[in-house]
């Protein structure tokens, strides 16, 4: 409990120290108020770490950090309540009119004089709660105590993934073997499905059997067609036959949730009749003996009898006697040379590196014999040793910790896990703690995940030149390389391909990683995120009171009425800075509330699915501190809703805007824009020429560009040659002819053009020093002048280290 308390504290004396927030503070004639606070808030931090070590033996204490902790988040609210009103200052200074001014000026909640003292009473008040904890702490026997927290690396490699099967695996053939003998004999009954069941506890490697299985090339050459779909505890069988018409596809959005289920059927029929498919169930929870045979039909009337098999992963003993399997594969530890093995890929660097260090080779071990077999727990454990470079003391730490004695009910996993925490980073530990807000098997996007945390204030950064985002990335890069993230390979969306940027990568966390973040997890008795995924009906009070202090909200598939109501995030207005919307039943919503406009301290927007919203609120314009903007709407214009008033917008992200037809200039003079990606808005025919004073003095600091099914657009928008610090460019489904002669190649890293039929040549690639990825495909004439075998242009590109020029898929 300490340590979270910690965090809190952390998080809002990260606050405090940022610039922006120095600068309210003063124009708020709150500076010194503030310092006061600040003071008392140093010595909360000092005493904390000093409770760390003695609340396990005073029960008083927990009560001291629960009644600690409720203070900080009432701090925490005041505090967002004055950035709040400084920023609706802003805004009124902006496009507010004379009255409009006025009036605020005769308000006693907006008035600033009668701000300013109502905030001094509150930080005054902030301050003696905080005092008067002191005083507590002290009769508890807490005295100050300071350390030096090291700082962490910021080059991580993301080589140490657990994603990557070559790398991670180990052992398993024989039971590889034998599921594919199995696979590959003829099925023994009629009009049934040979169902082939591995089980085993958390944290075995079930998952990681079956992607051995899924990705063996006999296999593949067995199967018309694979599908992998991951169902655990919701085993809803319209669900289940949506995600596998989208994995046999390999595509996402083939079908709509709220189809019919005959509809879905008659799909499922086009995709699979007359084919030899392998379908993967992973993590099956289901006990219903009639939600499976319901699936199992409909995958017969389709024609599932003709050779089709299906593997299926599970904890439980009973889902495999429901399926019926044919064979039951129960797997076991494993053997210890098989986790010795495993343990040194993951600890060392290097092959054989043991070998140089007896001493830790002993030690660790030891530390295997504790993990029981359990590869989970061999790789977590592995990968935090190999960050502590070959320190004798820190391996000794982790083996002779206490947490090995907690008593486990259902496996001996939970406390490898709970080491691989208590070595993270303090700053980490609380953005992993956060991922349980996630319902488990959630598929975690990195930019969405940054802007969760962010909006938590859990990334503040602590030097002018650092960017939260590139603080998340670190962080997430932290929780890889201790494999408490996985990276999810085989992306659907194309168009996100990109090798070495962070942004899109997508995130898995083991189910029992999970129930670590949960346990470490401890909410504040205000509700402060509001999460709902996948088909979950839930009626929302828009107008309760739990809403009040509400940071992030976050509903897809929920809503069944076709209207919000107006006032709806009017209770929210102070402290939401995330919102993600998904139409869910919801698509023909013709208007948003116009309350979404006081949403003052907004950082990112997410509306997807909403086919019948052409417009957003005209005041939207008062969102003026909007980072992170995500479309997915039949808007028809971005100058109306003045796109260029975003002066604070990074990432801007269009996708399906079917009607949206030209994209104005102003976009061009978003100096803080860093992503920029418009997918199948296919009415998209030009992006508007700025006029000549408009091109002075304007750099830009866009870092990824990508367009996908532009088939209409015919050319780059002339400002992408101001973007000098271009990284990322795809181009892919356009009818793009010619490339700006004055492209900016300088920085740029990986360059992708796909589907580009009328495109004949590539700009000057004299200056692609930088350049690691050149890649090529589905462009005739690009192929035939560049191509390394006959065409006349290949020594232009012959230095780039991954260069693939292709007529068709690369």
């Amino acid at each position: 409990m300490a340590e979270v308390v910690s965090g809190v504290a952390s998080t809002l004396l990260a606050n405090l120290a940022t610039k922006s927030f120095q600068e309210i503070t003063l124009a708020c004639g709150l500076k010194d108020d503030v310092k006061k606070f600040e003071s008392s808030l140093r010595t909360i931090k000092a005493y904390l770490i000093n409770a760390e070590n003695k609340q396990a033996k005073n029960r008083s204490i927990d009560e001291w950090l629960k009644q600690l902790r409720e203070a900080l988040d009432d701090a925490g609210d005041i505090l967002d309540e004055i950035e709040y009103e400084a920023k609706l200052n802003e805004v009124v200074k902006m496009y507010g009119s004379t009255s409009t001014e006025v009036c605020r000026f005769f308000s006693y909640t907006s008035n600033p004089l009668a701000f300013r003292i109502r905030m001094a009473h509150k930080i005054k008040d902030m301050k003696q709660k905080m005092d008067g904890k002191i005083r507590e702490g002290r009769k508890l026997g807490i005295v100050e105590q300071h350390v030096n927290t090291p700082s962490m690396e910021h080059n991580l490699p993301w080589r140490e993934t657990a994603s990557s099967l070559p790398f991670r695996v180990c052992g398993r053939r024989e039971e590889k073997e034998k599921i594919i003998n199995s696979l590959m004999t003829q099925k023994s009954q009629a009009n049934n499905i040979d169902v082939i069941s591995v089980v085993g506890i958390g944290g075995l490697g079930k998952t990681t059997l079956a992607q051995m299985v899924y990705n063996d090339t006999q296999v593949k050459a067995n199967f018309d067609t694979l599908m992998w779909v991951c169902v655990s505890d919701d085993f809803d069988v319209k669900k289940l036959i949506q995600r596998i018409i989208h994995a046999a596809s390999k595509r996402e959005n083939v079908v709509d949730a709220n189809s019919s289920l005959e509809y879905m059927i008659s799909l499922l029929n086009q995709t699979l009749h007359g084919k030899k498919f392998l379908l993967v169930l992973d993590d099956v929870w289901n006990e219903n003996h009639n939600k499976w045979d319901e699936l199992r039909n409909h995958l017969l009337e389709v024609g599932g009898d003709k050779g089709s098999k299906i593997i299926v992963t599970t904890r439980s003993r009973k889902v495999a006697d429901i399926v019926e399997s044919n064979l039951v594969m129960k797997l076991k530890g494993l053997p210890e040379n098989e986790c010795w093995q495993l343990f040194t890929k993951c600890a060392f660097q290097e092959e054989k590196d043991e070998e140089k260090y007896p001493r830790l080779k002993q030690i660790g071990e030891q530390i295997v014999q504790k993990c029981k077999g359990v590869p989970l727990a061999i790789t977590t454990l592995g990968c935090l040793l190999r960050s502590k470079c070959h320190d004798e003391n820190e391996w000794r730490k982790i083996r002779d910790s206490e947490v090995w004695n907690l008593n486990q009910e259902e496996t001996d996993i939970l406390p490898s896990l709970k080491l691989s925490y208590n070595h993270l980073p303090p700053e980490v530990k609380q953005c992993f703690s956060y991922c349980s807000c996630f319902p488990k098997d959630y598929e975690y996007m990195a930019i969405e995940l940054i802007m969760f945390w962010m909006a938590h204030g859990l990334l503040q950064p602590t030097r002018e030149e650092e960017d939260a985002e590139d603080i998340g990335e670190l962080y997430i890069k932290k929780l890889v390389s201790t494999s408490l993230l996985q990276i999810e390979e085989g992306y659907p969306y194309h168009y996100f391909d990109f090798q070495n940027l962070i942004t899109f990568k997508r995130f898995k966390m083991h189910d029992l990683v999970h129930d670590v973040a949960q346990l470490t997890m401890k909410e504040s008795s205000k509700t402060r995120t509001v999460m709902q995924e996948g088909q979950q009906e839930a009626s929302i009070e828009w107008t309760s009171d739990k809403f009040n202090y509400l940071r992030v909200l976050h509903l897809t598939k929920y809503m069944e009425s076709s209207s919000l109501p107006d006032d709806c995030f009017a209770t929210m207005k102070k402290h939401l800075r995330y919102l993600h919307l998904q139409a869910g039943n919801c698509r023909n919503l013709k208007k948003l509330p116009d309350s979404i406009c006081k949403l003052q301290n907004l950082q990112s927007l997410s509306l997807r699915g909403f086919d019948g919203l052409q417009k957003l609120c005209k005041n939207m314009k008062n969102l003026i501190y909007l980072q992170y903007l995500h479309l997915e709407m039949e808007i028809t214009s971005l100058s109306s809703m003045n796109i260029g008033r975003f002066q604070q917008l990074k990432f801007l992200y269009l996708y399906n805007c079917s009607k949206l037809v030209s994209v104005p200039s102003v976009v061009g003079r978003l100096t803080t824009l860093k992503k920029l990606g418009f997918i199948f808005c296919e009415e998209l025919v030009n992006f508007e020429d700025e006029e000549e004073e408009e091109k002075q003095h304007v750099n830009l600091n866009l870092q990824v560009f990508f367009i996908d099914g532009l088939e209409k657009l015919d050319a780059l928008p002339k400002w992408l040659e101001r973007a000098t610090k271009l990284q990322y460019l795809r181009i892919r489904t356009t009818g793009i002819k010619s490339l700006p002669t004055r492209l900016p190649m300088t920085s740029l890293e990986e360059f992708y053009i796909v589907a580009c039929e009328e495109l004949s040549s590539l700009p000057n690639m004299d200056q692609t020093h930088n350049l690691q990825y050149l890649k090529i495909s589905y462009c005739p004439e690009l192929y035939t002048r560049y191509n390394k075998n006959t065409g006349p242009d290949w020594p232009k590109i012959a230095h780039i280290p991954q260069c693939e020029i292709a007529l068709h898929a690369y």
